[in-house]
């Protein structure tokens, strides 16, 4: 089963795993626990074998559906959610969390294996104003 014991790097407690090295991890039994909303999940989703879905907003009143015995690996877009994901689970007893490091973005940019919806991805000139191409129809 897997674990991050070794692997990528620990600042101010919290262990931050490099895309290619959580890779192998998830592959090897760890969770990724992705913290983005609904609309991001449609758009490009994380193609690993064990994923579980909780949108950051939602983790305290979810952290139930989380097994506390497994290490699972925490993401988001890029990185801005996933350390205070962190410190909330650790807090409350799941010793095995840990941050992918730069999110969705980063894995993307590495060649990492994605699902995406063409018709979902984002369309505009300006984030205020971008809307799925399922929005525009």
């Amino acid at each position: 089963m897997g674990s991050f014991e070794g692997k990528g790097m620990v600042i101010q407690g919290l262990r931050f795993i490099p895309p290619k090295e959580a890779l192998a991890t998830l592959l090897d039994g760890v969770i990724l626990v992705d913290l983005r909303s609904d609309e991001l999940l449609e758009m490009k989703a994380f193609r690993v074998p064990e994923v579980i879905y909780i949108p950051h907003r939602e983790l305290l009143r979810l952290m139930s559906k989380l097994p506390s015995d497994r290490p699972l690996l925490l993401a988001d877009s890029s990185r801005v959610f996933t350390k205070d994901a962190a410190h909330l689970l650790l807090d409350r007893g799941f010793t095995q969390a840990a941050c992918l490091n730069g999110g969705m973005l980063v894995w993307d940019q590495e060649g990492l294996p994605v699902a995406t919806d063409p018709e979902a991805i984002l369309h505009g000139e300006c984030a205020c104003v971008m809307r799925s191409c399922k929005e525009r129809l």
